[in-house]
């Protein structure tokens, strides 16, 4: 899920792909922490804040290899087509980007980077810079563990929607409480709206493409990290 080394050489099994959900809020907490850090180096350096704000997002992209950002490109492409489910989901599958995916990449950059500004120039804005990205992917383990799988099978984010469970969900929560408990209620209110949104998307992605694909849960971290943020902000 980011370009960070784990050295690990053996072949992952799908019981062992089912498992990632629980983990999906501890690969955002490493993010979140490389984050501060470069904050800390820019802020030292005398970048200005805005410039700042748009590094950070560039460096999340780095760390993820756009990842996410191409699956919330797939996703607009298919949910805003107007096609049939079938249609939809062979869009999703396409690796060419048509120009809903383009703009949702744009404005997912944009979105992140000024609600970011916005975090740096407030006390608070550390804890949100921080944990902004494991409330994200708690959202994911939300949808990975609630949705079912779009299509008959598929590819690794079959495995980890379809082998993981309730306990890799009590231990996501786990985490991202203990992981937000230090942050004080801002964080702990934002950790509970980043389960609502997942919830909330577990309807939207049932509804509108039958289930998930890997392509929306990738949308699912891109969308949650957006609304947090959003919601911290509006809110703290």
């Amino acid at each position: 899920m980011t370009i960070l080394p784990l050295g690990h050489d053996e072949r992952l099994t799908p019981d062992d792909f089912g498992r990632f959900p629980a983990f999906y809020p501890l690969v955002g907490l490493t993010l979140g922490a490389i984050l501060f850090l470069a904050r800390f180096v820019l802020d030292f350096c005398g970048f200005p804040p805005a410039t700042e704000a748009v590094a950070l997002v560039a460096l999340l992209v780095i760390l993820t290899r756009g990842f996410h950002l191409d699956g919330i490109a797939d996703t607009m492409d298919a949910l805003l087509s107007h096609r049939s489910l079938e249609e939809k989901l062979a869009i999703l599958k396409d690796p060419h980007q048509g120009t809903f995916g383009v703009l949702s990449i744009v404005l997912d950059i944009a979105l992140k980077a000024s609600l970011i500004h916005a975090c740096l120039s407030h006390p608070l804005g550390v804890t949100a810079l921080i944990l902004f990205p494991a409330w994200g992917r708690l959202s994911t383990s939300v949808v990975a563990v609630f949705c079912r799988y779009a299509r008959p099978s598929g590819g690794l984010g079959y495995y980890m929607v379809e082998r993981s469970g309730a306990r890799e969900l009590f231990l996501a929560l786990a985490l991202a409480f203990l992981m937000s408990v230090w942050g004080g209620w801002p964080a702990l209110f934002s950790l509970l709206a980043a389960v609502a949104w997942g919830v909330a998307l577990i309807f939207v992605w049932n509804k509108t493409l039958g289930g998930v694909t890997g392509d929306l849960l990738g949308s699912t971290t891109e969308i949650s990290e957006i609304l947090t943020l959003l919601f911290f902000v509006l809110v703290f």
